[in-house]
């Protein structure tokens, strides 16, 4: 009687096990994919942050592909490219759903409004972001479950802003061996990459001016031995000695030969298109003496009104005379120039700031160390081809890449 009893108990214990078991996995399945699903949108968010920050850095143009918010190719291939690494061999961005928007300061309200108590202009970057991905337990019949895939959206704004317009000032080599090949770049001369460069970065400044009411300036102080002035005639900055030099470095260099063909110096400007049929002109041709150019750079930036001054040196080597660059850097001539330019405050009462930079055309920081004991190491930047110019100008310019909103 009582083994009966207790299989009749066993077979309704293995009944209820049935029916629980695909109940208890269903509910599995729903809380395995359903955290899963919470940390994919997570990881999306984060993703659509650093893909929006790296689109408001990059600043490139925005008009859309495709369909209206989409964004331009660049943008998406950026945001497309920051998201996949964020899902690696697990996602398929939906493409009808990934938006992008670049809004300048009169389309935002809330940039107009600030501009009116004061506060700085903005750009504001938006985008928009749905990925699908595979479930790990898709269900049946039987089971519950997501389906086979599930689909996550978020959204991130970054503004990008420009505190300052400012003056910048290019101390470029036009020596000699900026005519000979750069190393590495199909047989492109040195100093038609540094033209190249150049369209591209005024071209950028003018975007600028967008959001800067169009005061941001350009200038340009060629150099071989010797700077120009507008005329073309021979200036040297150096005089006797190191000491008597930096006495007098705010003072005009002195002559020393009429009509240089070659070059000559542009100052301040916001013709861009001038300022590049012009420089486009300019030939490479004798020694160099990088400290002649930073001189006469300082002395033309310290012309300009803009509170930011930036002078940033372009050089693919040494100087010829070394030992005069030494015995100047050792009286400290480049952190004179910088307090300098850091004096004071202009027409608008905002405080001058100075930053000098050096570029470098495959330089070699070992061999090389006077031009890096003028700016500092941190600010010398190596460019292995053209895009490495603009991408290290730009960098120098843009005051802040933006902040997250």
């Amino acid at each position: 009687m009582m083994k009966a009893y207790y299989k009749r108990q066993q077979g309704h214990a293995a009944l209820l096990f049935v029916m629980i078991v695909p109940v208890l996995f269903g509910i599995f399945a729903l809380a395995t994919d359903g955290v899963r699903a919470l940390q994919s949108k997570a990881r999306l968010g984060d993703a659509a942050e650093v893909a929006i920050l790296t689109i408001a850095a990059k600043n490139a143009d925005n008009t859309d592909v495709d369909f209206d918010g989409a964004g331009s190719r660049v943008n998406r291939d950026i945001a497309t490219r920051v998201i996949s690494n964020y899902f690696y061999n697990q996602d398929t961005i939906l493409p009808q759903d990934l938006k992008i928007s670049k809004l300048a300061c009169s389309d935002i309200p809330e940039c107009l409004a600030g501009l009116e108590r004061g506060e700085n202009r903005f750009n504001e970057y938006c985008i928009e972001a749905r990925t699908k991905l595979n479930t790990w337990f898709p269900g049946n019949e039987s089971i519950v479950g997501f389906g086979d895939t599930f689909t996550v959206g978020h959204a991130a704004k970054a503004r990008k802003y420009v505190n300052k317009t400012v003056d910048v000032v290019f101390v470029a080599d036009f020596s000699g061996s900026m005519d000979w090949d750069w190393e590495g770049n199909n047989g492109i001369k040195k100093v038609d990459a540094l033209k190249n460069a150049m369209k591209n970065i005024v071209e950028e400044v003018e975007k600028f001016d967008e959001i800067t009411d169009g005061n941001n300036k350009v200038g340009i102080v060629p150099f071989n031995y010797y700077t120009a002035d507008f005329h073309g005639n021979q200036v040297e900055n150096y005089t006797q000695n190191a000491y008597q030099t930096i006495n007098q470095i705010w003072q005009l260099g002195t002559y020393q030969g009429q009509g240089n063909p070659y070059f000559y110096e542009i100052p301040l400007t916001n013709d861009y298109k001038n300022f590049i049929t012009r420089f486009n002109q300019f030939r490479a041709y004798g020694g160099t003496s990088s400290y002649e150019g930073i001189i006469r750079g300082a002395q033309m930036l310290n012309e300009g009104k803009n509170a930011r001054r930036l002078l940033i040196v372009l050089s693919d080597g040494a100087d010829t005379s070394r030992d005069r660059h030494k015995d100047l850097n050792d009286g400290e001539y480049c952190q004179i120039i910088k307090q300098g330019l850091s004096k004071g405050k202009n027409k608008k009462g905002e405080n001058y700031t100075a930053k000098l930079a050096v570029i470098g055309f495959g330089y070699d920081l070992e061999n090389n160390i006077e031009l890096a004991r003028c700016v500092g190491v941190d600010n010398v930047y190596k460019a292995e081809n053209e895009q490495d110019i603009l991408d290290r100008i730009l960098e120098l310019i843009s005051e802040e890449i933006g902040h997250l909103k």
